[in-house]
């Protein structure tokens, strides 16, 4: 992964207690920009000062105005902090919404630091190379039409990476000298330690362990004098993994293990799990090279841990290739064979030439030893072939020495001519642009009067649509005023006069009827009164779910508590037509309105109690659908017409049937059910046949 080299966005150079003090006593505007600067220098060390100070910026953000100058780079931060944490996942996370709002608002410097950040991420988290090239050309462009040297310095050397863990070395250092070229015109010290700093990377790829020593060197004395004013240790703990490694490889073992002490030290004090990962496996690479195999198994498996939980799955190669090595010291041939399929695995989804090459190499030697040479002659061929496709030493050294005084006055040369040629060029361009501005004024107007006609015609649509979705408005409400005037005259009334004609009868008669005649008659006027409160009481709730003044109040309930408050209210109506009721034991947690939710349970079996005949059977039950809970009311009776079904939760049908013993129903109930059911998010539906019975469904969204 290596180094990522960040630019400031915003103009604050303050110390950190005067950044404090601006916290403390500046404008909201100056408060929100000093929180970030604090941010954006904390990303690398104080992971959680940089997220703590990009949140609070972000909560800040009152006006539009503040968001339209300040989100995209707090989000950004964000995603630096989490990338420095090695939590790339988080990292995309804020990153991707960076994205969105710097494209809104074309902040092209911006998207050229975002996107080379994205692509490491991608690389390193999940190694796709295509993604992570499309990214990186992404920076370049916004990063040209911005200027911005340094961002095209760090992508250009990004790509070198790339380009060098694929083999193609002389690609690869063209994007070095291309990074340093840009670096340079930016007055970045930082870039030249990191140039340095990849220089020895190659080196030390093709076996000049001595020049990228001194070249790593080079880099270290930068890299530390710049510590010194911002306290960023990363540039010198990288420096000193790869010391350790071209070290080993000279047996300088002692001075490698001084530099990787060191290094452990640095990253842990940063909290770099990627960092940590690297110096145990060259920690690992010392110990076997020293023969102390089980400190190196130790270290090895320390290594791999920390790679896997940060999904560094470009790092895997590289390990499992030192375990191979390890096993087949200690003569463990098939052990070594297992870690370097898996290691051979990696390298060739990521497309990593120099570990597959490596690797193969290692095969052929273990079925050497193991007596099978078909094997060992095939992958010693495939070897040859990776081999002859990457840029012998020899070659490569030359390479290196591209950068000459004499190419670089030829570079300035060949610029000049362009700029010449590119003013030429302006010229010409200016007078086609006033040609075409005049042509495109024409098609312009033009395009204004086609549009404005169809945006009358599209508007005397939408009129016509809006005057029938008033009408079907109205035309429910008026239905709604009918039902319910249909209601208060029928439905209500029938059991009033009931009660009436039974008072009337005990008035006239109480003298002469025995005390059985007076319970049955009271009986039959106990159930007329149910009738009328239980219409009453759906009238009330509709009446103030349509008013708007029922309350929506969600609570933490328990299903089965709710179902036995609702069971015991209906306790008779069960017991007096022998109906045999189960339901789910399953103890369910829910979040619900409390009346609405009973509401809606004593409506449902109410209905299937009604339509039940004697001796019936019904049965309750509740399952978790994903984010909802599905809950059903389910009977055996007399079942519902498919052509009626549609018409169950419509007030405007003024659809209802008797009961298998003549009870009356009034049809708001379901009404009243589909209201409560939706306030929850949910909806209800009945799947009957006639004969049959019927089941009702209803959901309930978990937020």
């Amino acid at each position: 992964m290596g180094i990522v080299l960040l630019t400031v966005f915003h103009p604050l150079t303050a110390k950190p207690d005067s950044l404090q003090q601006i916290i403390d006593h500046g404008s909201r505007s100056e408060r929100i920009e000093a929180r970030l600067e604090m941010a954006f220098r904390a990303r690398i060390e104080n992971f959680e000062l940089a997220h703590s100070q990009s949140l609070t910026a972000l909560r800040e953000m009152e006006t539009q105005q503040d968001r339209d100058t300040y989100e995209a780079r707090a989000y950004y931060y964000l995603g630096a902090a989490y990338y420095y944490q090695s939590r790339f996942d988080s990292a995309l996370y804020y990153f991707n919404r960076t994205e969105i709002l710097a494209k809104d608002k074309k902040e092209d410097r911006l998207l050229g630091h975002l996107y080379h950040l994205m692509g490491i991420t991608t690389q390193t988290y999940y190694g796709d190379q295509i993604k992570t090239i499309r990214y990186y050309d992404l920076s370049i462009h916004h990063s040209m039409i911005a200027n911005n040297h340094r961002a095209l310095g760090a992508v250009y050397s990004d790509l070198s990476n790339l380009l060098r863990s694929n083999g193609a070395y002389e690609k690869s250092l063209e994007y070095i000298f291309k990074a340093r070229e840009h670096y340079q015109k930016a007055g970045f010290l930082e870039g030249e330690a990191w140039i340095l700093y990849l220089i020895g990377i190659v080196y030390n790829n093709i076996g000049l362990y001595e020049e990228a020593r001194l070249s790593f060197l080079e880099a270290e004395i930068i890299y530390r004098e710049l510590s010194k004013d911002d306290g960023v240790m990363r540039g010198v703990a990288i420096t000193l993994d790869q010391l350790a490694s071209v070290n080993t490889k000279l047996n300088n073992t002692m001075q490698a293990r001084d530099y990787i002490s060191e290094s452990l030290q640095l990253h842990k004090a940063s909290n770099s799990k990627f960092g940590l990962s690297t110096s145990l496996k060259y920690l690992a690479d010392i110990e076997l090279h020293e023969g102390n195999y089980p400190e190196a198994l130790t270290y090895l498996d320390s290594s791999l841990s920390l790679k896997k939980e940060i999904n560094n799955i470009t790092g895997y190669a590289s390990i499992y290739r030192v375990y191979g090595l390890l096993f087949i010291e200690l003569e463990q041939y098939y052990r070594a064979l297992d870690s370097l399929q898996i290691g051979l695995k990696y390298a060739n989804e990521n497309n990593q030439l120099e570990h597959i090459m490596d690797i193969h190499e290692l095969l052929s030697d273990i079925y050497y030893l193991l007596g099978d040479y078909e094997k060992a002659y095939h992958l010693r061929t495939s070897q040859t072939l990776i081999a002859d496709s990457l840029y012998s030493a020899s070659t490569t050294r030359n390479l290196l020495q591209m950068e000459t005084l004499l190419q670089i006055e030829d570079k300035e040369k060949i610029i000049r001519e362009l700029e010449h040629e590119n003013h030429i060029q302006d010229i010409l361009l200016s007078r086609e642009k006033s040609i075409r501005k005049y042509l495109t004024g024409i098609a312009a107007l033009s395009l204004i009067i086609v549009l404005l006609l169809i945006y009358l015609y599209y508007d005397k649509i939408r009129a016509h649509k809006l005057l029938k979705k008033s009408k079907a408005y109205v035309d429910e409400i008026n239905a709604s005023k009918d039902k319910l005037f249909s209601i208060i005259a029928h439905d209500l009334r029938g059991p009033y006069n009931s009660m009436f004609g039974f008072l009337n009868l005990l008035q006239k008669n109480s003298a002469t009827f025995d005390t059985e005649k007076t319970k049955e008659i009271i009986s039959y006027m106990q159930v007329s009164v149910q009738k009328s409160y239980s219409l009453l009481n759906n009238l009330l709730e509709w009446s103030r779910t349509q008013t708007g003044i029922m309350q929506f109040n969600p609570v933490s309930l328990q299903m089965k508590d709710v179902l036995t408050e609702v069971l015991d209210i209906l306790s008779e109506q069960i017991k007096h037509k022998n109906i045999q009721l189960d339901h789910s034991s399953e103890p369910l947690s829910l979040t619900a309105d409390h009346n609405m939710l009973q509401t809606v349970l004593r409506n449902l079996i109410t209905n299937a109690v009604k339509f039940s005949y004697p001796g019936g059977k019904i049965n309750i039950g509740w399952q978790k659908d994903n984010e909802y809970l599905r809950i059903w009311v389910s009977d055996n009776g007399i079942g519902i017409a498919k052509e009626s079904q549609k018409r169950l939760f419509r007030i405007a049908e003024n659809y209802h049937i008797e009961g298998t013993e003549g009870e009356k129903g009034s049809g708001l109930g379901l009404i009243i059910c589909k209201e409560f059911v939706e306030k929850h998010g949910g909806r209800i539906w009945v799947e009957s046949e006639t004969g049959k019975g019927s089941t009702f469904y209803f959901t309930i969204k978990q937020s």
